[in-house]
């Protein structure tokens, strides 16, 4: 189980992306999509409540061209805001939801339990881990699912004995997820990957946590991450039980990382060649050049900062990339997504030429890698280490007083 995982925070992708998902993730060679959007309140607020038949009928479509192209659909569900472990009601309801998207078709399913409070609520159990594992083989004893994936709330690091009782205690059949030793890792191990497969007392399930970039789009920035997957073991195929990768909020952006999400599965990986073999696969002939250029100037990420920044040297070839990605581009929903960061750039190519011209700190580009959050959690729990670059052209900003 190789793949995405629709995991993220903040506008979901529409159907009409997901089932073409399905062709472009079989042509890659990714073989799993989960169904996990956070702003679906259906999969996490409100779980306890239905679907309805317009939903089903999208689900029967998406799983039509996923069996075109190879691939398995996963359906998650996360009810842990506010479950009652030891409630029969509770479980009850999150069993017929469940059988509901078996009968529409879906034969894997998925519990996620992440970013919820630690908190145990219910009677009976001594530890959280005891009532997650107890509703997770309920799940699994009850329904039979061809596999079952598990998300638990301590789904990074090595909470050692939260995860060793759990490992312990939920069927062997069960992959449980793990993110890496921080929630979006800038780097895994096979050290890493060996540690917790001992506590897991199995191979995790690798949620990766790239290229996605809901941490700044949820708090109204704009940020893309257009460069390859970096820092992970050659052989990581061989170390865990899966691997998915958590995507960008933009559909059609995300395809070029995922690109290189797909080589780096396959052994053999150059993450500078993948990249650009990304753009040569996404983009039309005429295009190329000129987007392969875009991606110089947003490849920045917590696990590299390095990209191409605008100087007065190269504003007139900035432009010129605007322009003739413009110009150029076929994929009208791709140049959409790109919109607002180039726009950005062009402004910061005037500005570098002198003119008099308002910079957007909402949309960060060419240099700029500065998310939302303090430098102490981004090393305790974000990314592992400082993942912040302020350009030559913050100067120019204006923020608006608190």
């Amino acid at each position: 189980m190789f793949g995405v995982v629709e995991g993220f925070y903040g506008q979901m992708w529409d159907w009409i992306d997901r089932i073409n998902l399905m062709e472009f993730m079989g042509r890659v060679g990714l073989d799993t999509y989960i169904y996990a959007p956070k702003w679906d309140r259906l999969h996490r607020d409100w779980w306890r409540l239905p679907y309805d038949t317009g939903f089903a009928n999208n689900l029967a479509m998406l799983l039509d061209s996923a069996s075109r192209y190879g691939v398995r659909i996963v359906f998650a569900l996360s009810p842990g805001l506010d479950m009652d472990y030891s409630s029969r009601d509770d479980l009850g309801m999150l069993l017929r939801k469940f059988e509901w998207v078996m009968e529409v078709g879906i034969s894997d399913l998925a519990l996620f339990l992440d970013d919820i409070p630690p908190v145990l609520r219910g009677k009976g159990f001594k530890t959280l881990a005891e009532a997650q594992a107890f509703v997770t083989n309920s799940v699994l004893k009850d329904l039979r699912p061809r596999s079952l994936i598990l998300c638990p709330t301590f789904y990074y690091g090595l909470k050692e004995d939260y995860m060793r009782e759990l490992g312990k205690a939920v069927d062997s059949e069960v992959r449980i997820v793990w993110t890496g030793m921080w929630v979006a890792s800038y780097r895994i191990s096979e050290d890493d990957l060996e540690s917790v497969s001992r506590l897991l007392d199995r191979k995790p399930f690798i949620w990766d946590n790239y290229p996605v970039n809901d941490y700044f789009i949820v708090n109204g920035l704009t940020r893309l991450h257009m460069g390859p997957i970096r820092n992970r073991p050659e052989k990581i195929k061989e170390l865990v039980s899966g691997y998915v990768s958590n995507p960008m909020n933009q559909y059609e952006a995300s395809k070029i990382p995922l690109y290189t999400v797909a080589e780096a599965l396959s052994g053999s990986y150059n993450p500078e060649k993948s990249l650009s073999d990304a753009v040569d696969y996404l983009a039309n002939k005429a295009a190329r050049y000129w987007l392969r250029r875009f991606v110089d100037f947003n490849k920045a990420s917590f696990m590299d900062l390095n990209e191409d920044s605008v100087t007065k040297e190269n504003a007139d070839e900035v432009l010129e990339v605007v322009n003739n990605l413009f110009e150029t581009l076929n994929n009208r929903k791709l140049l959409k997504e790109l919109e607002p960061v180039l726009g950005k750039m062009a402004s910061i190519a005037r500005y570098a030429k002198g003119e008099s011209t308002y910079l957007s700190w909402k949309v960060q580009t060419a240099g700029e890698y500065n998310p939302p959050m303090t430098s102490e959690r981004m090393v305790k729990d974000v990314f592992g280490v400082v993942a912040r670059k302020v350009p030559w052209y913050a100067k120019a900003y204006v923020k608006p007083e608190v």
